[in-house]
């Protein structure tokens, strides 16, 4: 893509969901064309970033192509996870030119795990403007991917008639919708931004609009749902719909409240058995050619041979999410949906949920103050002044609450079409309000090349 396009589709396929989004540059600025898509992704074609059943995600494309009538085929896409993509901040001793790609080849055979002969890579010295020049070492920023899995996105965008015209990375996309479209909104701040996807959960820091820290955690939206299913039996879909529905970390969810009664019927049965943010790169870096209450007892249900009690798959009428505006997903929380605080079984449904993935939060909310911590320790205890929480799992309800009494950082829901001119009329606020945190990689793909 000639540097300066400016009609671009961002398109992230993720294990769970494909989301896409398609900008337009014009003379008034940046503006979203019509809404962004979020679709189911084909079961088991898509493993930690690796898509494995091309046809299938091929299909799931065109498909999407034809029902959104998007007016671009020129498409941007990214990599990751934590299996075939590697991103580091790394530290080499000042230099510049063939020295440095020679260093940069040494720390590719130190900090890949998989041949060095089978990846691409790109990377980029950092310069931050407060750097002591008299340094002897220099940061870089060092982008790696498998060969074979960014061939199988330009495969997969070709065969769905879309043009790919980069690949990138979703750290820098993600800080690029975040970061670097606030213009100087966060010029003098650090922000942490911890983007919970389904198989993972990326924590990138940028520190005055430049990248200082990244990693990848295993724990994300997956082990809630999964500690949904265990606990209470049922199947994948079940579990997401109920975390969707009654997963609640608010006030009354974070220990100290007294177990909601059970409730006379229907919530569960009882049935027994189971950017410029990355330091300067202004190219892609890929390109085409290269502790809680004890909640209900145990009499509450009725346990099943495997110890699990199992969740009724219909809520009651009452419970259902409101009918989802075109291009909506399942994996998108109703902004009101289960919110009847006075009714006793929603209240018991928040409960029994709340005690299922309180364990995962936990583990979650503790790797992410030990990387807050872990880069504060390597930065002279700079301060983080807030974290913003994008990805899909980022729409549970408290969830800035919580990891803000967590991390004792004021936390935020990520907003990536803050900065976007957008429709109302084909867009409402509440539906952006649902698909945002869910499509912020997308929007950093398409805003790719028409950020100054």
């Amino acid at each position: 893509m000639a540097k300066g396009a400016t009609h671009v589709l961002g398109l992230d396929i993720g294990s769970k969901t494909i989301k896409a989004v398609e900008l337009r540059k014009t003379g008034q600025g940046i503006e979203m064309v019509g809404r962004p898509m979020i679709v189911p992704t084909p079961p088991r074609s898509v493993d930690g970033g690796v898509i494995i059943d091309p046809p299938a995600i091929v299909e799931a494309l065109s498909a999407l192509i034809a029902r959104a009538g998007f007016g671009t085929r020129k498409a941007v896409c990214s990599v990751g996870g934590d299996s075939s993509v590697v991103v580091r901040i790394t530290e080499v001793p000042k230099m510049t030119g063939k020295e440095l790609e020679q260093a940069i080849q040494f720390e590719l055979d130190r900090q890949t795990p998989f041949p060095v002969d089978q990846v691409i890579y790109d990377y980029q010295p950092i310069e931050r403007p407060d750097a002591d020049p008299n340094a002897a070492n220099m940061e870089v920023f060092l982008a790696v991917a498998q060969e074979d899995m960014v061939n199988a996105h330009v495969e997969a965008l070709m065969g769905a008639k879309l043009t790919p015209a980069h690949v990138d990375i979703e750290a820098l996309a993600i800080s690029r919708a975040l970061v670097d479209a606030a213009g100087d909104a966060y010029a003098d701040q650090t922000v942490a931004i911890v983007t919970i996807g389904a198989t993972s959960t990326s924590i990138v820091i940028v520190r005055r609009k430049l990248m200082a820290f990244v990693r990848t955690i295993p724990t994300a939206g997956n082990a809630l749902t999964t500690a949904v299913r265990q606990n209470f039996a049922g199947d994948d879909e079940q579990a997401e719909r109920f975390k969707i529905l009654f997963a609640d970390l608010g006030d009354g969810y974070l220990g100290g409240h007294e177990a909601a009664p059970a409730p006379a019927a229907g919530v569960f049965d009882t049935m027994g058995d189971e950017g410029s943010s990355h330091g300067g790169l202004e190219d892609s870096v890929f390109e085409e050619s290269s502790s809680h209450s004890a909640g209900p007892s145990a009499e509450a249900f009725d346990v099943g041979a495997d110890g699990a009690t199992r969740l009724d798959f219909e809520p009651p009428a009452a419970f259902q999410p409101p009918a989802a505006a075109p291009g909506a997903t399942a994996e998108v929380p109703p902004a009101e949906a289960a919110h009847s605080q006075d009714d006793p079984d929603v209240a018991y449904a928040k409960e029994v949920v709340y005690e299922a993935v309180g364990s995962a939060l936990v583990d979650l909310a503790t790797e992410i103050r030990r990387s807050l911590d872990f880069y504060r320790r390597q930065h002279r205890n700079e301060n983080i002044d807030r974290v913003i929480l994008s990805g899909g799992t980022a729409s549970l309800r408290g969830l800035p609450g919580f990891i803000a009494s967590e991390t004792g950082i004021m936390s935020e829901i990520a907003d990536p079409f803050a900065h976007l001119i957008v429709d109302s009329a084909s867009a409402p606020v509440e539906y952006l309000r649902n698909v945002g945190p869910p499509s912020t990689c997308a929007v950093g793909l398409a805003l790719r090349d028409m950020l100054d």
